[in-house]
């Protein structure tokens, strides 16, 4: 089941907030062995293309073991370098976890 891991921190404007959410995800994947993508939403009425979510990374679901592992340390190793994050995961279910520094 795959997993919503939404990115937030106070002091990031909409563009640094993104850049740093593709380089989290680009990390996740080198790093983790993780699938990690954008979710997308459907463009509104007039609007081409599909919509990006700013700061949400969609991740298949992690088993126990490695991969947990290792995406507690790609999240450890930002937190370090910007303390002001805050990282949520979020089920289908609707099932909700938030990580604060």
């Amino acid at each position: 089941m795959p997993i919503l891991l939404s990115i937030s921190a106070a002091n990031l404007d909409d563009e640094s907030l993104q850049e740093l959410t593709r380089r989290l995800s680009q990390d996740l994947r080198d790093e983790a062995g993780i699938e990690a993508s954008f979710p997308e939403q459907p463009a509104a009425t007039g609007m081409k293309g599909d919509l990006v979510t700013i700061g949400q990374i969609l991740i298949a679901a992690v088993g126990a073991g490695g991969p947990i592992v290792a995406l507690v340390n790609v999240l450890r190793a930002y937190v370090q370098r910007k303390p002001s994050l805050q990282f949520e995961f979020q089920t289908k279910d609707g099932d909700k976890v938030k990580i604060t520094a």
